[in-house]
């Protein structure tokens, strides 16, 4: 019917070229038939041009090609409808639809910041801010979400990806279970329920739950996909090539012949993995799983050359892939290219979780080219990574009834049930590395602080003080807030590996975190030039600089890091701070509304905003900022405190009480004491509201502006 629909509006245009209706649904009509790029001319003569005009407009020039113009258009529209929240909710779906995520997630963060808590902006805002790998902002927003709706179930789902994503697949699996019963025929979650088991290695367990996904949606080409990958790990051969048949047939993308082709070279059947895999190539030229397998076969077939080329190719297609950084090393090394090798196998060891052979083949190319303290280094963590034994596939352990059965206990509970299953663990084979960290984390969740120390100790003594383990304890321990103990395991790290840049950050940040801050920059300025352009070291720079007294050496600074990533909300607040330290008002402000206009709905800049108007005398506009700011920020424990201190100091006693027991439900484990707080609000009369607030003396501004800034500094 679209033709006919084609022919009548062609029809329509040809006695009045400018009917706008018969322009815009000929326009709608084209797009339907996959014609952007004709669809454009159609949505461009519509005259007036609405907004719903000019958004179908940016998705005809993006789905023909043309970005910049796509891009230009939707900020124009966004400036010409400022202050209309379902144009930018409009323009932001689209963008992100489009996979245009830095602009997407700014339209709904405007979106967001004229209409707080709706339910439908924050999902969208999470979903864009998970797709940028944003993943501290993305379960900021979602839990925000989750506050006002706790049974959305597409909420539940999409903040258990982001824990996914951060591989905490325990948190990721009870927000699943629970939005399962809730919606039991969602194969969505079936799925994510069923990966998670597999990065468990719980494969009979994804087994189960993956065949339930298919009885609902037997024609799900990832359900297929995932279901074969299972049983073939657990053994189930003939089923597994069933599924990946099965899954060719749904869906004859390179990816399904990756998955044949794989489950083939596993078997050692290379002419048909071959076979498979060629056929993937056919569909995608540059399918790095593709190339990356062909690569393998060809390697061990003793085939270098042709085995080098196709590794090379398959690390151009995905710069990220560690296997085929490994493979590639190997190849390199059988041709005696070591110094080739040496920057693919680092590469490969920050990315992968197989690091013990990554760092044994380092330590072998190191050794070879006569690096001896390198070589040295990096065997000693192979040393220490290879007493952990690597976990095969489990049998059948009813991994979701269990998962199901500590869902719903408090926080510490689940802290202590993690405990003794890991004591149990390590009473079985003691002196794991991986077993003796969790157990220092667990101890230190449930704030046993002494028995965290034992464990650490005994992982120091394991690890032989490698760096890669001493770096990994000292965030640890920096983490909990543990700083002197953090601080001797990062100069171990750097006694250890003197070149080591990450040690030398760590160290400085601890420094940092303990105020000595000339300690701090002497370890920063030690950071090779290189790194030294990184955002985290330019911004750990331009905060200690400010705590020294040193404005313009901050500023600067931070004005360098903005321009590397204009979005970062924290770096127009440390900016802003560093001008309140330094008695300049107007220019914090300025720095603040620079941000806000980046990311309309930071909860940092609203939060520095409202310490502005404080000092400013400007108290309503003060309590409409910090009220927006908990809002936004609700995790944050100092939110609370500065919009109750304020509410103190204003003498709005019954909201400061109001607050404070928010604090307490939110925090019932927090760092106020809030019994003490509730003590000296009962002292104070609480006499009827007057009409205007209590203006704030010079000398209650600084100690505001005291509280503030070292609020700041326990971080937000």
């Amino acid at each position: 019917k679209l033709n006919l629909a084609e022919k009548e509006f062609r029809s329509t245009l040809r006695l009045d070229p400018r009917n706008r209706d018969a322009n815009f649904n000929l326009g709608l009509v084209l797009m339907a038939q996959g014609r952007p790029g004709q669809a454009v001319e159609y949505f461009r003569a519509v005259s007036p041009p609405d907004a719903t005009t000019l958004i179908n407009l940016t998705r005809a020039y993006l789905r023909s090609g043309q970005k910049a113009r796509a891009l230009e258009l939707a900020r124009k529209i966004s400036e010409q409808s400022k202050s209309d929240v379902r144009v930018h909710f409009s323009i932001g779906v689209l963008l992100a639809t489009e996979k245009q995520y830095d602009a997407a997630v700014h339209e709904l963060e405007l979106a967001d910041a004229l209409k707080p808590g709706t339910v439908e902006i924050l999902h969208d805002l999470g979903q864009a801010y998970l797709r940028e790998g944003k993943y501290d902002k993305a379960e900021g927003v979602l839990g925000r979400a989750l506050a006002l709706s706790p049974d959305s179930p597409d909420t539940l789902c999409l903040l258990a990806k982001v824990y996914a994503e951060q591989r905490k697949a325990l948190q990721a699996l009870e927000l699943l279970l629970k939005a399962r019963k809730l919606a039991p025929g969602n194969t969505d979650i079936i799925f994510l329920m069923g990966r998670l088991s597999m990065m468990q290695s719980y494969f009979e367990d994804a087994i189960q739950v993956l065949e339930e996904g298919l009885k609902i949606a037997p024609e799900r080409a990832d359900l297929h996909a995932a279901l074969g990958e299972s049983y073939f790990t657990a053994g189930k051969v003939d089923r597994a090539i069933q599924e990946f048949q099965t899954l060719i047939q749904l869906d004859p993308s390179a990816r399904s012949y990756v998955f044949m082709g794989l489950c083939y070279r596993h078997l050692g059947r290379f002419e048909e993995a071959r076979k498979y895999l060629k056929e993937g190539l056919k569909r995608d030229l540059h399918n790095a799983a593709c190339l990356y397998n062909l690569g393998f076969i060809e390697n061990k077939q003793g085939n270098y050359f042709e085995a080098e080329k196709l590794l090379e190719e398959a690390v151009k297609a995905s710069p990220k892939y560690d296997d085929a950084l490994y493979e590639l090393a190997s190849v390199k090394m059988a041709r005696k290219k070591y110094e080739e090798a040496l920057p693919l196998l680092k590469r490969c060891a920050k990315l992968t979780t197989k690091s013990a052979q990554v760092y044994y083949k380092l330590a072998t190319a190191e050794r070879v080219l006569r690096q001896r303290g390198a070589a040295e280094r990096d065997f000693k963590i192979f040393e220490t990574l290879s007493k952990d034994p690597s976990a095969g596939p489990y049998p059948f352990q009813h991994f979701f009834e269990s998962v199901n059965q500590r869902m719903d206990l408090p926080p510490r509970q689940k802290a202590e049930l993690d405990l003794q299953e890991l004591l149990q663990v390590d009473a079985r084979r003691p002196n794991q590395p991986r077993i003796l960290y969790l157990l220092a984390e667990t101890y230190l969740k449930v704030n046993q602080f002494d028995e965290a120390r034992k464990m650490v100790a005994r992982m120091d003594e394991v690890s032989g003080g490698d760096v890669r383990t001493a770096l990994g304890v000292g965030e640890l321990l920096a983490r909990h807030k543990l700083y002197p103990e953090a601080i001797r395991h990062f100069q171990a790290a750097l006694r250890a590996d003197p070149g080591s840049d990450d040690a030398k950050y760590n160290l400085a940040n601890a420094y940092f975190q303990v105020h000595d801050y000339s300690r701090a920059l002497e370890a920063i300025e030690q950071c090779s030039p290189q790194s030294r352009n990184d955002e985290a070291v330019l911004a750990l720079m331009a905060d200690i600089d400010a705590h020294l007294g040193r404005t313009t050496e901050a500023t600067r600074i931070f004005e360098k890091t903005i321009e590397k990533n204009p979005d970062n909300d924290q770096y127009y607040l440390s900016q802003a701070l560093t001008q309140l330290r330094a008695g300049s008002t107007g220019a914090a402000q300025q720095a603040l509304r620079q941000g806000l206009t980046r990311t309309p709905d930071s909860g940092r800049i609203l939060w520095g905003l409202g310490v502005v108007s404080v000092l400013e005398g400007k108290n309503a506009q003060a309590e409409e900022y910090l009220k927006r700011a908990l809002d936004l920020m609700p995790e944050w424990q100092g939110a609370y405190s500065t919009l109750g201190l304020f509410y103190y100091q204003t003498a709005q006693i019954p909201k400061a009480r109001e607050t404070f027991e928010r604090y307490q439900r939110a925090f019932p484990q927090g760092g106020i004491n809030v019994g003490n707080i509730q003590k000296l609000l009962a002292t104070v009369s609480t006499e009827p509201q007057p009409p205007k607030l209590r203006t704030l003396s010079p000398e209650n501004r600084q100690r505001f502006l005291e509280m503030a800034l070292a609020l700041a500094d326990q971080g937000i």
